[in-house]
């Protein structure tokens, strides 16, 4: 350019595998999402106790980045004190990368 200034890069979009392991990586969300997934709705002392090792800090932690994702979703119903956690349709859609793990942890298992 003849004005001194350097042309601005194109805007980069994000690898579609950074997105989603920004949104649910770390072992407290992928524990939390299979146990959703394994157990379907759950309210916050179940998932507390099927999340083995888990702080109370960490489940409120992980609970509220999963909802503001929208993967999980409190869904009120008549009466009820406490709301029960379950996945969202974008959240039930992790099903088949759930699946695939599996599979991949039982070769790995399976070398020992």
């Amino acid at each position: 350019m003849s004005d001194g200034k350097t042309a601005s890069a194109a805007p980069v979009t994000a690898c579609p595998v950074e997105i989603a392991i920004n949104i649910i990586g770390g072992k407290w969300k992928m524990l939390v999402l299979r146990s959703l997934l394994l157990d379907g709705p759950q309210r916050y002392n179940q998932l507390l106790k099927s999340v083995k090792g888990i702080s109370p800090k960490e489940l409120t932690r992980n609970l509220a980045e999963l909802k503001a994702s929208g993967l999980i979703a409190q869904v009120a119903s008549n009466g009820v004190r406490t709301l029960p956690y379950s996945l969202t349709k974008l959240g039930e859609g992790l099903m088949p990368a759930f699946k695939s793990l599996l599979v991949w942890g039982r070769k790995i298992n399976s070398r020992k």
